[in-house]
């Protein structure tokens, strides 16, 4: 699912997030999020069949909701802005041009830096009977190793440059001593032979 310039999440998918279906009459259905909080900012949903073809048609939109352009129309919907859109958030879809089971994907924006997707639902869209699937945490959270090291770089690279400086220097400074105590010596021996030879 598309989560172009949001980056990583923070959040692990699905969030705590939900989407359940139930079927007013034959063939519409009325999509349903739920989560933790009040709301959410943004979110995209669409149905696949067993080909992965974006099936049905939305309906009857909320005003915060639009059609987006991927395919074939109104078979995917998305948010106006990012105002807050308060939960449950009810979406009317039609099965038209459906056939068997076919599979509701959701994902939802807490806010720009934190997004999950749901679990999938797998819907026969002539009887309205559905499951769900467990989502994929694929791109839709950072394992806190990823989180550490991206909120960390500047600051090991920084302590890397500090520590290979520190050795550097040290290697130098033994080296600058060493070299003294060599001209020290050669100075002396100069120093000696000198007097010797007066």
């Amino acid at each position: 699912m598309p989560t172009k310039g949001h980056g990583a999440s923070s959040l692990k998918s699905p969030g705590g997030y939900t989407i359940t279906t139930n079927m007013k009459s034959q063939g519409k259905f009325d999509l349903t999020i739920n989560g933790p909080d009040n709301g959410v900012e943004g979110l995209l949903v669409y149905v696949l069949d067993k080909d992965n073809k974006r099936v049905g048609l939305f309906e009857n939109l909320p005003d915060y909701v639009k059609f987006k352009e991927c395919g074939v129309p109104s078979t995917t919907i998305t948010h106006k802005n990012s105002n807050v859109k308060n939960f449950p958030i009810t979406l009317s879809w039609n099965a038209q041009g459906a056939t068997g089971s076919v599979t509701v994907k959701s994902l939802v924006v807490k806010n720009f830096s934190n997004w999950a997707r749901l679990d999938d639902v797998s819907l026969d869209s002539v009887s309205g009977t559905s499951s769900t699937v467990a989502a994929s945490n694929d791109g839709g959270a950072q394992t806190a190793s990823d989180g550490f090291l991206q909120k960390y770089t500047l600051f090991i690279i920084m302590i890397g440059l500090t520590t290979l400086l520190y050795i550097v220097g040290s290697v130098a400074e033994s080296m600058l001593k060493r070299q003294q105590v060599k001209s020290r010596s050669f100075a002396k021996t100069i120093q000696n032979g000198y007097g010797d030879s007066r």
